[in-house]
């Protein structure tokens, strides 16, 4: 599974296909989420629910380099749709963790 993703990465599948995401979230999705407050406020709940679960991924699979590509596509995403950062003392805490990880 690595070896693919890779190759496709190699390829330029991947930015393809991230550019395509990010044209259609920042045509479509971003007027759709901002047109009402319901819905911008469930956004914002998943968005920091993604951004927690990647970066949980991260810390238990630091080897691998598709769950930092994934990570960086849902922090594209929420700055795409202008909703609120993640927890910024969540990421501190994450980073935290990792870096004592790679220590041991």
């Amino acid at each position: 599974m690595n070896f693919l993703l890779e190759r496709l990465i190699e390829l330029g599948g991947i930015p393809l296909i991230m550019l395509i995401i990010g044209y259609l979230t920042g045509r479509y999705l971003k007027p759709w989420i901002h047109s009402s407050d319901e819905r911008l406020c469930r956004a914002q709940e998943i968005a920091l629910i993604a951004d927690r679960i990647t970066d949980e991924m991260i810390l238990l699979f630091p080897e691998q380099r598709w769950d930092n590509w994934l990570n960086d596509a849902v922090d594209k995403l929420i700055k795409s749709c202008k909703l609120k950062d993640a927890d910024v003392a969540h990421r501190e805490i994450a980073t935290q963790i990792r870096k004592k990880l790679g220590n041991e």
